[in-house]
């Protein structure tokens, strides 16, 4: 008898899921794009491969392809934990400041764009910026 393969639990992965549920009943007409292959255990090869379709820059997990105030879209970088130390600023790794990098180019291109670690805050986050009112878009 095979024995059943333990899955590591995803935190970022059910975020995401969790959002985009939502978002699918609370504001069915936009269009909601999600990187949920980022989240799928590749082989080397396959990692390879991927890796060389990139353009370069992290692409954030979730993206609201709805125009908005000044902003022509909504960048999400969905994370399990705050990315950010105390005293305000990012937390150390490579991952984190080249995901970062990659939100301040989508920024300065005319994005909104903003690392999230909680589904309220995502909440929050998008029923804002739908409605125009949430101006703090940086990461």
């Amino acid at each position: 008898m095979k024995q059943k393969k333990e899955y590591k639990e995803q935190p970022e992965y059910i975020l995401q899921k969790q959002f985009v549920a939502w978002m699918r009943l609370q504001y069915p007409k936009v269009v909601v794009f999600s990187d949920t292959a980022a989240h799928i255990k590749k082989t080397k090869l396959q990692q390879i491969r991927a890796n060389g379709l990139q353009s370069g820059w992290k692409q954030p997990d979730v993206f609201i392809a709805q125009p908005s105030g000044e902003f022509a879209g909504l960048w999400i970088e969905l994370k399990a934990e705050t990315p950010y130390r105390k005293d305000g600023k990012l937390k150390a790794g490579d991952h984190l400041k080249s995901q970062r990098e990659s939100m301040l180019k989508l920024i300065e291109s005319g994005y909104a764009a903003k690392f999230v670690w909680d589904f309220k805050q995502a909440q929050i986050l998008v029923s804002g910026y739908l409605n125009d009112l949430y101006r703090e878009y940086t990461v």
